[in-house]
């Protein structure tokens, strides 16, 4: 039996033991390989503008997804924000209790619109509060690798 089996029942169906060799190569995509490349070489945050309708995309973006018109200049932000709302974690991914709850939540970010879902570092549930004032946590700069990972999280100023 080959991979160009042909199913007419799902009744019927069988499986492939053995490996499928698949090469690709994953890509952030222009936007936000500028994005993650300013948080690792400079330790800045990139969003964008769109020329034609003004929508402010943080991260920054190569199209705008409002009008579709391409967007080709990204400046800078702080990436401090403000808490929009959050939620406190108690259980693990895997539904076991966590030693201590994690604080997750949505930020709004200075000079950008809407907010996003972020990490919260060192926060106590009883201490985070809407409107509360954050700015980011990134690793040390030697550490960075181009990544998501790079933002360890945000801290309550």
């Amino acid at each position: 039996m080959g991979l160009s089996e042909r199913i007419e029942r799902n009744v019927d169906l069988s499986y492939f033991e053995g490996k499928i060799p698949v090469n690709y190569v994953y890509t952030y995509g222009l936007g936000l390989e500028k994005f993650f490349n300013a948080i690792k070489e400079k330790g800045e945050f990139l969003a964008s503008r769109c020329p034609e309708c003004g929508a402010v995309y943080f991260p920054c973006r190569i199209f705008c997804e409002r009008c579709f018109s391409e967007i080709t200049r990204t400046f800078k932000v702080p990436g401090t924000g403000t808490v929009y709302s959050y939620t406190v974690c108690h259980l693990d991914m895997d539904g076991s209790p966590k030693k201590e709850p994690d604080v997750v939540g949505l930020i709004e970010v200075d000079g950008t619109e809407g907010a996003k879902f972020v990490h919260f570092i060192d926060a106590k549930p009883d201490k985070v509060t809407i409107g509360r004032k954050v700015k980011p946590v990134l690793k040390a700069k030697k550490d960075r690798e181009g990544g998501i990972f790079d933002i360890k999280g945000f801290r309550q100023v």
